[in-house]
């Protein structure tokens, strides 16, 4: 492995959060926004947002910025599956939205557009891209200052020899970078290129290498961890559900009462998943945003 992961919040930032990265940034947003006037300069912005009261939990974002047009676009990058990803995709956006408010009698309500990228690393829809944008009953734009574009980089399948448009290309470096050890020939005299010099790991501090290291090896053990927690809960909870459901079947139906044991076996091993990823240091409400059990 010769490169740094972009998926990983270290890679992503390093290759196009630092002042050398931003010419990759904006090259990479104006591809995948597509917008009629494209980004030509981008202004970083503070990662962490505020609660409007103490009691609510603060936001940290992977990568917010604001173009030239004063289009502000957050980038969040998702290594492992989210059950309400969704939800808060758009949560993070109405907070965008929301925070221009002015205080006041003089303001009009006039909003700056605000725009989501959503880089995924697991299924959410097995679409490689999917826009999504405010329309009406006639399918025609009810406001154009608003976006979520999710990046689904499973579902992206072309090979190297595949790639079409330049979009392509970054999918490809975004999902591949990581795990080559050399840059493919058709990434020379490229923009592209540029960030495989970027994600060089040879290149980073001994202590940008150990933070990486650090990083990924978390990354690896919680996928780990989730995975194994996951399959072992629900494999117990189904042999359980069984046996409940065989007892229930006794006395309202065989097939009724198996289908439904099997049901409250599968919750019951979800349960034990998220005790058993509690008990290894994951918080509650974490760990069941990660078993699926919100």
């Amino acid at each position: 492995m010769r490169y740094v992961n972009p998926l990983t919040d270290f890679g992503f930032k390093k290759i196009f959060a630092e002042l050398p990265g931003q010419s990759l940034l904006i090259n990479l947003l104006n591809d995948i926004l597509a917008f009629p006037e494209p980004i030509t300069t981008v202004r970083l912005q503070n990662l962490e947002q505020l609660p409007d009261t103490p009691a609510q939990r603060r936001m940290v974002y992977d990568l917010l910025c604001e173009d030239q047009k004063h289009r502000t676009t957050l980038v969040e990058v998702q290594w492992a599956s989210q059950t309400y990803l969704k939800d808060r995709t758009l949560f993070y956006a109405s907070h965008l939205l929301r925070r221009q408010g002015q205080a006041g009698t003089d303001w009009n309500y006039r909003l700056q557009p605000v725009y989501v990228i959503a880089i995924l690393n697991h299924v959410l829809t097995k679409t490689a891209i999917q826009r999504v944008t405010l329309k009406d009953e006639a399918n025609k734009v009810f406001y154009d200052k608003f976006g979520l574009v999710f990046v689904e980089l499973p579902s992206f399948t072309k090979s190297i020899d595949q790639l079409e448009t330049h979009l392509d290309q970054w999918l490809y470096f975004l999902k591949h970078a990581g795990e080559l050890e050399s840059m493919p020939t058709v990434f020379k005299d490229d923009v592209i290129e540029r960030a495989f010099t970027m994600a060089e790991l040879y290149a980073l501090s001994d202590e940008d290498r150990r933070r990486y290291h650090n990083e990924l090896k978390h990354y690896r053990d919680e996928l780990n961890m989730l995975d194994s927690a996951h399959e072992t809960g629900v494999n117990e909870g189904i042999e359980k559900g069984i046996e409940k459901g065989i007892e229930k079947g006794i006395e309202k139906g065989i097939e009724k009462g198996i289908e439904k044991g099997i049901e409250l076996g599968r919750l019951e091993g979800l349960r034990q998943a998220v005790d058993r990823l509690v008990a290894s240091g994951i918080p509650a409400e974490q760990a069941k945003r990660l078993v699926g059990l919100e």
